[in-house]
């Protein structure tokens, strides 16, 4: 009995194609799947995304405090210190007492965070501070420019010093770091040694890099003799 034997290779070519094709649906999920999760991971460690949290960007002219960390609040311990610390040292904190406030803000916090809590409390009367909106947006814009340098360089290692116990330490750390900002107001620029400790301890704790961390710990010996030189002398 005689066969066409032109249909098998026809045949088996669809089959190879069908083959092909469901193979290359796989693979391009699969790089699909590991470039979102890429972007998620590096979204969670991103200071830049968390600059774009603090910018509301409403057009209301004033932004309410307790506004920004509502909005901070599900990024953790790191965001929740890192925004006042950052409104301290931006143009913001050119305004006569908002530097002793987001001090007051920063020891609150971290209190709360030195016994476990894991959604902060704030006054009512902390939470109705504003400032204007205007100051805050520009300021956000020049610190993003610098914090989508740092997302590059910055990146997780010595994980011990950004476990649950470093973030204890951490919080104790700005704690003193958030009382030396109140009497170092009264100088001009002094208090953003004290603020940019709190920003290093923030950044290691969301990107989760220890050697910043290690950065802040010297920042904070910086406040310590900037506080005895020209205050208690």
């Amino acid at each position: 009995m005689m066969t066409d034997d032109n249909s098998f290779p026809h045949k088996s070519g669809v089959r190879t194609d069908h083959h092909s094709a469901t193979l290359d649906k796989h693979k391009s999920a699969h790089r699909d799947n590991e470039d979102s999760e890429s972007s998620h991971s590096s979204s969670e460690h991103s200071l830049t995304a968390v600059l774009e949290q603090l910018d509301p960007d409403k057009d209301a002219g004033k932004v309410d405090i307790g506004d920004i960390m509502d909005t901070l609040n599900s990024k953790g311990f790191g965001s929740l210190i890192f925004a006042p610390a950052l409104i301290a040292i931006m143009p913001t904190g050119g305004i006569p007492g908002v530097p002793t406030v987001c001090g007051v803000i920063i020891i609150l916090i971290s209190i709360q965070m030195l016994f476990g809590k894991e959604r902060p409390w704030l006054p009512q009367f902390v939470d109705n501070i504003s400032f204007d909106e205007d100051k805050l947006h520009k300021g956000v814009n020049i610190a993003s420019k610098a914090t989508r340098w740092i997302d590059k360089v910055v990146k997780p290692r010595l994980k011990s010093l950004t476990s649950n116990k470093a973030k204890k330490v951490a919080a104790a750390l700005c704690i003193f770091a958030a009382l030396a900002m109140i009497p170092l107001e009264l100088i001009p620029f002094a208090v953003m040694i004290p603020a940019a400790s709190v920003i290093l301890f923030a950044i290691a704790l969301i990107t989760e890099d220890g050697y910043v961390f290690l950065a802040g710990l010297l920042l904070n010996l910086a406040t310590i003799y900037f506080l005895i030189t020209q205050v208690l002398l």
